[in-house]
């Protein structure tokens, strides 16, 4: 009797990350979890970098890690990170490769040629800084990069809508917005008693932070008893600069954290440009906070004006805003509900999970 041929083994994921930055994390951390509740096995390559450190908790506990130590050098620091890929990629069959990161992505994709790797590769740039300056730069990176990326054989998977033209000329590309952890949908509204601004960001020099205290200063003098906080990181100069305005400064360590943080707010204020995925102004909105924002395309892709927040020109229009939402709890409330709806359905794990393994065409 002739004997089936016995299923091939499922191959892993694995992912060429390098350094594991916020905007990594951010989208890495749900990614391994989404491919977990999927059943599939995943390996990690990454930079074992103390001031990232942190954001190990949020892989998926099944993920293996192939993780490279921190070398001042940069040569040596990639040439082990490509060590790390091409050994990963010779112990067995791999379902897809993906690529976090520009040079993640040019080293992982020179270990797959030279590994001969015939799954999927994938890439995601994750802000990096070769695409802030849209299809300019942007566009002349991949270009740069195009033999060892391969376009044409390659798919991508970005997280910004803007990000979809820059890749125009790739296989395909797939919009994965990442995801917003469920703690802040939970989350209850719990307006402070007097009037609370709440804004932060990211990075420990962020200038948001700056425009934040000349507002503070401004609407000090608009006798509308206002308190603002500051959540995020910031450098010493800056923290004393933010304090001397009145501003609180609140360095949060997790989401729970956060979201304790954004409840008390009546309203969440980013008045400068973001360059990156505005991850607070997305977990604000899920909370449910009314928005005023400055005018940029990234806020513009999230903050529909008048409905969940208002698009800001200049600071006299923020000030008004702002003193219009003071003044309107109606406004306030419908203004947060209609945020947290939009940041639900854009931004909730169901989605991104979905999103994801139709990406990777992988199914569920």
């Amino acid at each position: 009797m002739k004997r089936e041929p016995e299923p091939a083994l499922p191959g892993r994921v694995l992912h060429v990350v390098g350094r594991v930055t916020d905007d990594v994390r951010s989208f890495l951390g749900p990614a391994t979890h989404a491919l977990a509740r999927a059943g599939r096995e995943q390996a990690i390559v990454m930079i074992d970098e103390l001031r990232y450190r942190q954001h190990v908790a949020s892989l998926h506990v099944a993920a293996e890690l192939l993780m490279t130590p921190s070398l001042r050098n940069p040569i040596r620091q990639w040439r082990a990170v490509m060590r790390a890929c091409r050994q990963a990629m010779r112990s067995g069959p791999l379902e897809a490769v993906h690529l976090h990161g520009l040079l993640p992505g040019l080293v992982g994709a020179r270990a797959a040629s030279a590994s001969n790797v015939t799954a999927p590769i994938f890439f995601s740039p994750h802000g990096s800084r070769a695409l802030t300056t849209r299809r300019g730069l942007g566009t002349l990176a991949l270009w740069a990069a195009r033999p060892l990326l391969r376009p044409s054989r390659s798919a991508a998977i970005v997280g910004l809508p803007w990000e979809t033209q820059v890749f125009e000329q790739w296989k395909s590309t797939d919009l994965v917005e990442s995801p917003v952890s469920k703690v802040f949908f939970a989350s209850p509204r719990t307006e402070a008693r007097h009037p609370l601004i709440v804004a932060g960001g990211r990075s420990r020099g962020a200038g948001d932070a700056v425009l934040l205290a000349q507002i503070a200063v401004l609407l000090s003098g608009e006798d509308l008893r206002v308190s603002f906080n500051w959540i995020g990181a910031v450098e010493e100069a800056l923290r004393v600069r933010l304090n001397a305005a009145g501003v609180g400064v609140f360095d949060v360590s997790s989401d729970d954290e956060c979201a304790s943080r954004l409840a008390p707010g009546w309203i969440y204020l980013a008045p400068g440009r973001s360059r990156d995925s505005p991850t607070l102004l997305i977990e604000a909105m899920a909370a449910g906070l009314p928005c005023v924002v400055f005018d940029c395309e990234e806020h513009r892709e999230l903050i529909q004006h008048g409905v969940t927040g208002y698009l800001c020109e200049t600071e006299r229009d923020m000030i008004d805003a702002i003193a219009a939402l003071i003044d309107d709890a109606a406004l306030r409330t419908r203004m947060g509900q209609s945020a947290r709806h939009e940041a639900r359905c854009r931004f909730g794990e169901s989605q991104f999970d979905t999103k994801l393994l139709a990406a990777y065409a992988l199914p569920g």
